[in-house]
């Protein structure tokens, strides 16, 4: 609201107005914080009784990072509210714009959450703005979510009947998007790819007077010209896909590898490589307490756990096979074949809780939430060895190789008993 007082009402109401809104300004440079207040609002949706911000308003769908929605108000005042999820991190901006807005509208723009648990987004506002974008129109030029999840922008007016806003969303920092995401080449990426080697090794090329081999293919379908057009493919303004929000870069950073690392390995010009995954806290705590239990006393065993990342195509589960030797060999390296490890018949994971619910309960109670996705079915590789230390005294030597097959990431535990 920017209506100018006349200079009737005097400097006092101007004290007075100034002194109930405690305006705090932000440029474009700025970043709010959470529960940062901009200035002061045009209509803030009144908090229901249900404490659920969303029951004040009219719940308009979702608005995707990088993407904008267009509506228009019907009565006044009216709350309208748009649901958008960022990851922990992310700084975004959230305006509602002069492109594709009607002139003159008066409006405030309000964000709400995370969403919690029971579905609820509270009412307390973590940011909020009336008059910073053009005219009268609001906009929140960065705002720093430090806690992933759903949140809810709320757009007013007072005045505004009949018409049209648009709301825009975007990501300011490259860390909007939930890191799950580049686990796995996107499905339409990695699709891109094959298609491309596909032609390449199946027709005559006129300038080298024949097919192009495996790797000529792949150099030829995995530079970054490609990187580039698969990017501009995957977030064309009908149906962009998640990891747009983050930008190119990030893209060409931790998508695109993952993508040239599975066809890599997938037309045999270079090795299955695992990435490395540092231990959450939670499995270090976890492997430390069965560490802790092992060496109580006698010393009757240890633990030792490493985990991984394995590139992969989103929504195409691995088979445990080509990446259960691998984990093996990344974790124990020559001492694999020195030692003899034999394969033994693979584990359902109830098989492999039991066979560690004494000595290791808290780190197999803990992979299957830290590594994977709540619903796939890990999958277990076992080997094993007897390596003799002494006349009458052997260690035994235990590798559980878990995959989560749709996460693409995987365990190696290294269990040893020693005999005493």
């Amino acid at each position: 609201m920017r209506g100018t007082l006349t200079k009737s009402m005097g400097w006092v109401l101007s004290a007075l107005l100034l002194g109930a809104c405690s305006p705090t300004e932000l440029t474009d440079e700025g970043d709010a914080e959470l529960g940062a207040r901009e200035q002061g609002v045009l209509y803030p949706p009144p908090a229901p009784p249900s404490g659920n911000i969303l029951d004040a308003t009219a719940f308009m769908g979702p608005l995707s990072l990088g993407g904008s929605v267009q509506t228009q108000f019907t009565t006044q005042p009216q709350y309208l509210s748009f649901a958008f999820s960022a990851a922990a991190g992310a700084q975004v901006k959230l305006e509602v714009t002069h492109l594709g807005s009607s002139m003159y509208l008066d409006t405030g723009l309000f964000v709400y959450g995370p969403k919690d648990a029971s579905g609820s987004y509270g009412t307390t506002v973590v940011a909020q703005d009336d008059d910073a974008g053009y005219g009268q129109l609001s906009k929140i030029a960065s705002l720093s979510l430090p806690q992933g999840g759903e949140y809810l922008a709320v757009v007013s007016t007072g005045t505004g009947v009949g018409k049209r806003f648009r709301l825009q969303l975007n990501c300011l920092n490259g860390q909007c998007v939930d890191p799950a995401v580049y686990a796995a080449c996107d499905l339409d990426v990695a699709t891109r790819i094959e298609v491309c080697v596909q032609a390449l090794v199946e027709e005559v090329d006129p300038v080298l007077g024949r097919p192009h081999t495996a790797a000529e293919a792949f150099a030829a379908c995995t530079d970054a010209t490609d990187a580039y057009h698969a990017y501009v493919e995957g977030c064309a303004p009908s149906a962009p896909k998640p990891w747009c929000a983050d930008g190119l870069s990030t893209f060409m950073e931790r998508m695109w590898p993952v993508c040239q690392a599975f066809y890599r390995a997938y037309y045999g010009v270079g090795p299955l490589e695992l990435g490395e995954l540092p231990l959450s806290s939670g499995l270090q705590a976890a492997l430390t307490a069965g560490n802790t239990r092992c060496n109580t006393g006698e010393r009757w065993c240890d633990g030792v756990l490493e985990t991984y990342s394995v590139p992969g195509v989103a929504g195409v589960p691995w088979s445990l096979d080509p990446v259960a030797d691998l984990a093996l060999y990344t974790l124990l390296g020559q001492d694999v074949q020195y030692y003899q490890f034999e394969r033994l018949p693979d584990l359902t994971y109830a098989e492999l809780v039991a066979s560690n619910d004494y000595w290791f309960p808290e780190l197999v109670s803990a992979l299957p939430a830290a590594l994977g996705n709540g619903t796939e079915t890990p999958r277990v590789a076992h080997y094993y060895t007897r390596i003799p230390m002494a006349p009458g005294a052997n260690d035994y030597h235990h590798v559980y190789v878990v995959l989560f097959p749709q996460s693409y990431r995987v365990a190696a535990f290294h269990f040893v008993q020693h005999e005493i």
